[in-house]
């Protein structure tokens, strides 16, 4: 029997290489073209994913000219939660399961949120530069994040996360969410507001959305200016959710004090970017799930639910499960082939 072959394409199978070999050791044939994550030429994936059953996905694009030309493509298993590099529709139109990570990373993200968020409010790269040029100690003091009134944008896996580290702090929660879960919001001691009611009141304002037609640009020029003087925006999400232009016009106006971010419109972000060279402003190049630990559990997750697709199962993590009626339909004509 042919085996399934698996083509790696995140930088994540670089780094959890035990997890790997449960693929290997589920049948399947690996090809590492790792090279590739991220990469914006449609050809450069296409002609890599050539013959391929499924895909472990990084931050490359999925377009539908690029699904298309991938007729033996059954699985688009992305390191991750988010999708929005994947055009669901023509996946499920070509049988393609898109398949995610849920709950993988939300520690790992949730940590570095936190950390943003402390490094923008102790001034911590300013307090390292201070010493590094000889001032000792920089000439504003800083804030703290004990007691302040921090909003959650998205309250998920990773918001509630967030949400947790942040009690023990004694903060004031104030979460925005469509779908409440309401013994998580009771648990963690929220408030549900609105948007606009939550934006006056916050010294902190964290993001933990997917990327969609409804929140992309949630946070513009209007929400910045909503916002207090001292406050401070934290996104791990994704980019676009923010107005980049808008924020960093809102931080060099003072309109707000100041932002940690580690996802941007535009990634990398170009040198010309005007947040590069703003007081205030922590960057991090979309590290917060790149640890050990959330790597390990994101490939075991890709491995577990790959396996299990083979065999006809659907897995748990598919997003797109209409998909499988014709996904398993030409998987099994292929096997009778075999």
């Amino acid at each position: 029997m042919t085996r399934r072959k698996v083509v790696l394409l995140s930088r994540v199978a670089q780094h959890a290489a035990a997890e790997v070999i449960l693929l290997e050791r589920s049948g399947f044939e690996l090809v590492d073209h790792t090279a590739l994550d991220e990469s914006a030429n449609e050809d450069e994936v296409i002609s890599a994913l050539a013959g391929a059953w499924a895909v472990v996905a990084g931050g490359e694009r999925y377009s539908r000219r690029v699904i298309e030309a991938l007729p033996t493509l059954r699985a688009i298993a992305r390191t991750g939660i988010g999708f929005d590099a994947i055009d669901v529709a023509a996946a499920t139109e070509s049988g393609v399961a898109v398949i995610v990570t849920p709950g993988a990373n939300s520690e790992s993200v949730a940590d570095f949120a936190l950390a943003l968020t402390l490094a923008c409010l102790r001034g911590t790269i300013e307090a390292d530069q201070a010493v590094r040029s000889g001032a000792w100690r920089p000439q504003n003091p800083a804030r703290e994040l004990f007691g302040a009134t921090v909003g959650v944008v998205g309250f998920g896996r990773i918001g509630q996360a967030f949400s947790r580290r942040l009690n023990g702090f004694g903060c004031r929660l104030l979460v925005v969410e469509s779908a409440p879960d309401m013994d998580a919001c009771q648990r963690l001691g929220v408030e549900l507001v609105s948007l606009d009611e939550m934006l006056p009141e916050v010294d902190v304002l964290s993001l933990h959305v997917p990327l969609t037609s409804d929140t992309r640009h949630l946070i513009g020029s209007r929400e910045l200016h909503l916002m207090q003087p001292h406050a401070i925006v934290v996104n791990t999400s994704r980019g676009s959710v923010i107005d980049g232009s808008a924020l960093a016009e809102a931080i060099r106006n003072g309109v707000i004090g100041g932002a940690g971010l580690d996802v941007f419109e535009e990634e990398p972000l170009p040198a010309t970017d005007g947040l590069l060279k703003l007081p205030g402003v922590v960057l991090a190049g979309h590290i917060s799930s790149f640890t050990k630990e959330a790597m390990t559990r994101m490939m075991t997750s890709v491995s577990a639910s790959l396996a299990e697709l083979a065999i006809g199962r659907t897995p748990s993590t598919c997003i797109n499960p209409d998909a499988l009626t014709q996904t398993l339909t030409v998987a099994e004509g292929k096997a009778s082939d075999d």
